[in-house]
């Protein structure tokens, strides 16, 4: 936005090791750093959308394969 400062912090984060992977694959692909990539999905989550066309929704089931993610999006809170 045109006259808008975006300040940026680092943040740590930990995420479970097959998903950072999935994360830092997926910022490869979109030929983005991997905290750029988390702030997109993050934006557009709080959006109530998502940021992710089909083909690369499909590329991700392609890494979550590649990476061994055998679980679903509730599987943290177990």
């Amino acid at each position: 936005m045109p006259g808008r400062t975006i300040e940026r912090v680092n943040v740590p984060v930990r995420l479970e090791k097959r998903l950072a992977a999935l994360l830092q694959g997926l910022a490869k692909h979109k030929r983005m750093s991997t905290d750029s990539c988390l702030e997109e999905m993050l934006l557009h989550t709080n959006e109530g959308v998502g940021p992710h066309t089909q083909t690369t929704l499909h590329y991700i089931q392609e890494l979550k394969k590649k990476h061994g993610i055998d679980y679903e999006c509730h599987a943290s809170y177990r």
